[in-house]
């Protein structure tokens, strides 16, 4: 299956998950092509593409500019195949609910706003990448960790991203695109 993914980073764990889920489908037998938004070409032609899958963090309660921007200069080509959705945040640990639904709020008012449904969402766990901010930025986000029961030791990085999860949910996306395809 030939799949197109297109991503905005901010820190360096989206596209993380990208290139590591792109090896991982290239080893099952996909062919996939990787787009950063922030550096996209301005035509996007999917011909080729059986499904897509957008990959984007959340900070401060929105996604990256140049996604939202590529989503929403491109969803009419986008919605032409089955997409999967796949949310970059610190929210996908949250065992709350009520934080959890928040989460899902952000991808229905960004998909209202880009024009782009896609057929699936998984929620996956960002990373604390202490060593790179700067002492603001440490101090801030040490302080909502402690307040989560999250890693606060800020001499090293933090991964949280489930990658057996992940992998499972792009592999039975992948598996549910026939299907589909002929529903879109």
């Amino acid at each position: 299956m030939n799949v197109l993914i297109v991503y905005a980073t901010i820190e360096g764990q989206t596209r993380k998950i990208v290139d590591r889920l792109a090896a991982h489908l290239k080893t099952n037998g996909h062919k996939v092509e990787t787009i950063d938004a922030a550096s996209a070409p301005e035509k996007l032609s999917i011909d080729a593409i059986d499904a897509v899958v957008c990959a984007g963090s959340v900070h401060m309660g929105h996604f990256p500019l140049p996604m939202r921007s590529f989503i929403k200069d491109h969803h009419m080509q986008l919605m032409a195949r089955p997409g999967l959705f796949v949310t970059v945040s610190l929210t996908a640990l949250e065992e709350d609910e009520a934080e959890r639904a928040a989460l899902d709020e952000l991808v229905a008012d960004f998909s209202k706003e880009s024009g782009w449904w896609p057929v699936g969402v998984h929620h996956a766990a960002g990373a604390l990448r202490y060593t790179q901010y700067d002492y603001f930025r440490k101090w801030m986000l040490k302080r909502i960790a402690a307040k989560k029961g999250s890693e606060t030791d800020t001499s090293r990085d933090h991964e949280f991203t489930d990658w057996d999860a992940l992998f499972e949910s792009v592999d039975q996306f992948l598996r549910d695109v026939p299907e589909l395809a002929g529903k879109i």
